[in-house]
């Protein structure tokens, strides 16, 4: 059925679509729309199309069904390729090996995208008609923040439109899931953590090396890194989305692991089953701070009058921003710094893993790949599925692709790929999924 597939998500590849404004050159999101109506024809004779900026807001109208209507969103754009002469091939060669097609987005998420996409003209070329209102949004920026996704957003909200379920990227099928499932697993997205920047500055009055201030701008910077990374300053517990993914994987286990699993699941205190676990432990237990960049210093041997740090805050459920950053400006005036919050967003509300869309989705990957685990879990990155979430109660952040691991670490980073079987699957799966509407 899918034959094709590999050769157009090749073509999707090797047209560059990279977002920002210093990657313009390599920003040919105009030729990827056209290729689009050219790979896809059935499905773009079917829509009602609503251009929003560069981005696209498709609606396929459905026989009248009294029932909310669904969205599934994606985005275009891909992060750039810096050092091509680290890939195997070129970045934006598309080129077909090994049953793979290796390039920038063939994970993020051109593969999906091209699957999504795949599914919809296949049913619509045999006739199908949804029994309601079904949704497509491709987004053209958001590996930049998806500002044209807000706008999107708005509009669909000024129409008075609600969606039973929103589908987007996030859980993937994959392999070894964080050390507590052995094998391929599906991983079901119910919620995002939220992602927050922070600017600590320090400032002082400077001087020669040779005779250095007591106190400096980087020493208090030292300082205060030092007390928050060893220090347990935010909220330390466990969402209701984290304690479902611990069921999930109980389900699928046996003896001694699956009991230690069902009693982490209903911690309250110090986790100690939990630790024992997993490694990724922390990262389940509330919010996680990362310094990531420092400024300061215009030579060897002067002392700087300002020294400025960044931080990226992951905030969970179970803390707010404001909450967060009374903490963090209780400690940053202890060290005589200035804590801004520089931007960013709270986490989103976990949706709930018996909605008619999870339902659906479930009952597709269970057709397609008999036997599979399905885990609800949170996905620590964020989508372009927050901004839609005034509009609907429940976001399913998933797509039905399976990714190797060495495929898995290629997203962002030298080599992405994605076999061409795991593609045609999830068009399959799609394919179930669309005939549920």
């Amino acid at each position: 059925m899918f034959e094709k597939i590999g050769e157009k998500l090749s073509a999707m590849v090797a047209i560059p679509t990279v977002s920002g404004n210093r990657n313009r050159k390599d920003y040919h999101i105009g030729e990827y729309r056209e290729y689009l109506q050219t790979a896809f024809p059935s499905l773009f004779a079917a829509v009602v199309p609503t251009p929003v900026g560069e981005a696209l807001l498709l609606k396929i109208e459905g026989r009248g069904e009294k029932k909310l209507p669904v969205l599934f969103t994606g985005h275009m754009d891909v992060v750039p390729a810096d050092d091509a002469s680290a890939w195997r091939y070129p970045p934006f060669s598309g080129k077909i090996a090994d049953g793979c097609v290796w390039g920038r987005g063939s994970q993020d998420m051109k593969g999906p995208q091209c699957a999504l996409l795949s599914a919809f003209d296949e049913l619509l070329q045999e006739g199908w008609r949804p029994g309601r209102d079904i949704w497509i949004y491709l987004s053209c920026d958001e590996e930049t923040g998806g500002d044209t996704t807000t706008r999107a957003a708005a509009l669909l909200k000024e129409k008075n439109i609600r969606f039973e379920t929103v589908f987007d990227e996030g859980g993937t099928i994959c392999e070894d899931f964080m050390g507590l499932l052995k094998g391929k697993a599906a991983l079901f997205g119910l919620s995002e953590k939220g992602s927050l920047e922070y600017r600590f500055t320090a400032n002082s009055e400077g001087g020669h090396s040779a005779n250095p201030p007591a106190n400096s701008a980087i020493v208090r910077l030292a300082d205060f890194i030092h007390e928050v990374e060893h220090t347990e300053i935010f909220c330390r517990k466990l969402s209701e989305g984290n304690r479902a993914m611990l069921r999930g994987i109980a389900a699928y286990s046996h003896g001694e692991k699956k009991e230690k699993l069902l009693r982490a699941s209903e911690e309250t205190d110090d986790y100690q089953t939990l630790f024992e676990l997993c490694p990724e432990a922390r990262t389940l237990l509330g919010a996680t701070i990362a310094f990531t960049m420092v400024e300061g210093g215009t030579a060897f041997n002067v002392m700087p009058k300002k020294a400025v740090l960044t931080a990226n805050v992951r905030v969970a459920s179970v803390e707010t921003e404001g909450e967060i950053t009374v903490k963090l400006k209780e400690i940053a005036e202890r060290h005589d710094l200035i804590c801004e919050l520089a931007g960013g967003r709270d986490a989103a509300p976990e949706s709930r893993a018996d909605s008619e869309g999870y339902r659906n989705m479930s009952e597709s990957v269970k057709e397609i790949y008999p036997g599979l685990p399905i885990i609800p879990f949170v996905l620590g990155g964020g989508t372009d599925s927050r901004h839609f979430q005034e509009l609907t109660d429940n976001v399913l952040r998933f797509s039905p692709m399976y990714a190797a691991p060495e495929q898995g670490r290629g997203v962002h980073a030298d080599n992405e790929s994605a076999d061409i079987q795991a593609v045609a699957d999830a068009a399959a799966c799609y394919y179930s999924l669309l005939k549920k509407y």
